[in-house]
């Protein structure tokens, strides 16, 4: 399965709310509410225009024609303390685009409707916030609610003090853990330097890098030309410059906003892109792949109890062994039921009754 984890969606322009003059005696966190508080739209469409619609069907099409097996409708916002509020419902009552082409969400009569060439689509949805200043962030207790709607959160990091706030504090196990970090590439030649020792903290989080390369090296037709070649030359030198600091672990690579129309390339142009680049060809496949998958399970965590609770395993007794008794044994995350116990306990009571004779 190959795994594109950025396809901008455009989000609605909301209106701000009108200021209602509050009671006295309310305090000031009623207040703070009434200003953060907005609602979201009871559909993913509501509030888009004829041509976003479209420029996202056509991303959607083309990403499933390409071959790619899952998607992430990705939701950009700028640096503020405020979360944009998921147009996709929550992770209960999900509102995709496209519902008969995710598996989960499609039904027989849809499902035959669509016809047998019809790719399948996963879609999942992402939060992609930018961090210009490490001290103004929307992570903090007051958004839980807001950031669990979304099945992934990432960080755009734009200054030294920001990468260094994603990578120790905002990639920490939690209910908002971050999963994907992205640094500038094409804009211009990294401003600040990246830290060894703070990526690998991130690394040992879960936490991965993304290298979006649609801006970068398919600029639209509205750029200048000189522009155009300058985004090449940072792209290529701040990727590589990437990788040597990762040494290419815990990269994945995304199409970006900001690219032209046709700027999707299929997973092995993508590949041969981060061989370039200087990842090994065994990662850099990873890259479209595994590494991903990785991304979607950790962040599944955000839902759990501290984020570190997973599910039990079940893993069944060897083949060749028989009884009733051993069958019904099994294994739940490395230890055994007391089905199983029993044996060793009988046999050594039978050996102590013999000494004993």
């Amino acid at each position: 399965m190959y795994y594109d984890l950025f396809v901008p969606f455009p989000s609605p322009e909301v209106a701000p709310a009108k200021k209602k003059k509050e009671a006295k005696g309310k305090g000031k966190a009623a207040d703070d509410r009434s200003k953060t508080s907005t609602p979201a739209p009871a559909d993913c469409w509501a509030g888009l225009d004829a041509a976003e619609r479209v420029k996202v069907s056509r991303d959607v099409a083309l990403a499933g024609h390409l071959g790619y097996n899952v998607v992430a409708y990705t939701v950009s916002a700028e640096q503020s303390t405020a979360v944009t509020p998921c147009p996709f419902g929550s992770a209960d009552a999900r509102t995709l685009p496209f519902p008969r082409l995710d598996p989960r969400f499609s039904t027989s009569s849809s499902s035959s409707d669509a016809g047998p060439s019809q790719p399948t689509l996963v879609q999942v949805t992402r939060y992609h916030m930018r961090l210009d200043d490490g001290k103004v962030h929307p992570i903090t207790a007051a958004n839980t609610n807001a950031l669990a709607d979304y099945d992934i959160l990432s960080a755009y990091v734009g200054s030294d003090k920001a990468f260094q706030v994603a990578c120790v504090e905002l990639s920490n196990p939690g209910p908002n853990q971050i999963s994907i970090i992205t640094v500038p590439l094409h804009e211009r030649p990294f401003s600040f330097r990246l830290n060894r020792k703070q990526v690998r903290q991130a690394l040992r989080m879960g936490v991965v890098f993304e290298i979006p390369y649609a801006a970068g090296l398919f600029p639209p037709t509205s750029v200048p030309q000189d522009a155009a070649r300058r985004y090449r030359q940072n792209f290529l030198s701040n990727a590589r410059e990437l990788v040597r600091v990762t040494e290419g672990k815990g990269i994945i690579l995304s199409s970006g906003p900001d690219g032209s129309s046709s700027s999707l390339r299929g997973p092995f142009d993508v590949v041969n892109l981060a061989t370039i680049l200087g990842i090994p060809a065994n990662l850099a496949k990873e890259a479209l792949s595994l590494t991903p998958k990785k991304v979607l399970l950790r962040a599944q965590a955000r839902r759990t109890h501290k984020a570190v609770t997973s599910a039990p395993r079940l893993v069944p007794p060897p083949s060749g062994s028989g009884g009733a008794a051993e069958d019904d044994a099994m294994e739940v995350d490395g230890t055994e039921t007391g089905a199983k116990r029993a044996a060793p306990d009988s046999a050594t009571a039978n050996k102590k009754s013999k000494v004993g004779a």
